[in-house]
């Protein structure tokens, strides 16, 4: 959820700054948004049967793609109307990602702290990794230039999808398989093995 808070941050920041450079107006950056906007309203209707039938590994995985896929057409694009798959993209797997992540933490959370679990979700998204997207997206943007930041944010969102693929594929029994709430029985076994560490 870091990861995909920490692209988007430098993503969404940058993206109408390179739709600058290759000639877009507001006219261009309202018709981009309105596509994504288009593309992910139906998408939070389908995302719940989506999720049931990939489950929220695989929605996870998806959605990090297409980060990888947006970095390197903002990239490469030579017309700010070479954007708008980019923004449809974009449409459809955020509303993924966050429904799933909403249901996924929604099934983790003890009795009763749903809230809780929703809050943390949404501060390591929209908190602490769009701002941490943002500030390291203009770190790498002043130095390196829109292009090339989008170039080495596309890798290395491609090599963490790769690691995760690969963490999934040994932990067969991951909790993102097949999620279950933690239960007062599991917060004290936790809390008794931490005091006997103390």
């Amino acid at each position: 959820v870091f990861i995909v808070g920490t692209s988007s941050g430098c993503i969404e920041n940058f993206a109408y700054v390179r739709m600058r450079e290759v000639g877009g107006s507001g006219k261009e950056m309202g018709l981009s948004r309105l596509v994504s906007s288009a593309a992910g309203a139906p998408m939070f209707w389908f995302s719940g049967p989506l999720t049931e039938r990939l489950g929220a590994d695989r929605v996870l995985v998806l959605s990090l793609l297409s980060y990888v896929v947006r970095f390197f057409i903002y990239a490469f694009m030579r017309n700010p109307y070479h954007g708008l798959p980019a923004e449809a993209i974009r449409g459809l797997t955020f509303a993924a990602f966050w429904s799933t992540g909403t249901i996924y933490a929604h099934r983790i959370s003890p009795p009763g702290m749903s809230a809780t679990m929703l809050m943390f979700l949404n501060a390591m998204y929209g908190g602490l990794g769009q701002s941490m997207g943002a500030i390291i997206g203009g770190k790498l943007q002043s130095k390196f230039g829109t292009v090339r930041t989008f170039l080495y944010s596309g890798i290395f969102d491609l090599c963490f999808v790769g690691l995760v693929v690969m963490y999934l594929n040994v932990r067969k029994e991951s909790s993102f398989r097949d999620p279950k709430p933690m239960m007062p029985s599991d917060m004290k076994t936790l809390q008794g093995n931490s005091t006997k560490k103390k």
